[in-house]
């Protein structure tokens, strides 16, 4: 579902303006499953770029590696934000990093420390396995912003019901913040930074 999403977006007549994507939980895996289908295609689109100003024939048949892609818009420029909230994925770093360059505004993960059916169902599926679950944790991506919902969501089927009071709260759909309120939130986030690692510090020379 989710490669289909991304090739409807890509070869869409109905329009060129950004779109944003919202989904919780296997809604959340669909939006996460489309921006990496985008993340191929830019590249596959890079390329054609390149192939066009050196003066290269393409070819758009069924034979080639570019097939039905003639007229394909920039991945890049199709995503305006995306929000996914209980995202039933393993959190893989290198996924979100590529998923961060083809989301031209916000990329936020919403997740719940008390999921605990999330939880147990990858401890079930994959019991070897103990890397964190996106729909449960932080992703420690820049760019990529965390949202604690663990005060609303309480169990996964909580979703249904508490989607609006989510939103509310990330400020979807909000004029994005200018370079002033940026900068003061870096700000903040460096002194939490710091206080932590003299915290740190301090503790170790005391023991």
């Amino acid at each position: 579902a989710g490669k289909e999403l991304a090739r409807s977006l890509l070869l869409s007549q109905a329009g060129r303006r950004p779109v944003t994507l919202v989904g919780f939980s296997m809604g959340a895996q669909i939006v996460y499953c489309c921006l990496k289908e985008l993340t191929k295609y830019q590249e596959k689109w890079e390329e054609i770029q390149e192939m066009i100003s050196k003066g290269i024939e393409i070819d758009y048949s069924k034979k080639g590696p570019y097939e039905g892609l003639a007229g394909m818009r920039q991945p890049a420029s199709i995503v305006e934000d995306a929000v996914m909230m209980g995202l039933p994925k393993h959190l893989t770093i290198r996924s979100w990093y590529s998923i961060r360059q083809i989301v031209a505004g916000r990329l936020i993960n919403c997740y719940s420390r008390k999921d605990l059916i999330l939880t147990l169902m990858f401890r079930m599926k994959q019991m070897k396995l103990k890397r964190r679950i996106c729909g449960t944790s932080p992703v420690c991506v820049p760019g990529v912003e965390n949202v604690d919902v663990s005060d609303l969501i309480l169990s996964h089927t909580d979703y249904c019901y508490k989607v609006g009071e989510i939103l509310q709260r990330v400020r979807y759909g909000e004029p994005t913040k200018g370079p002033n309120d940026m900068v003061a939130d870096v700000l903040v986030e460096t002194e939490k930074v710091v206080e932590e690692f003299v915290t740190k510090e301090l503790g170790t020379e005391t023991s």
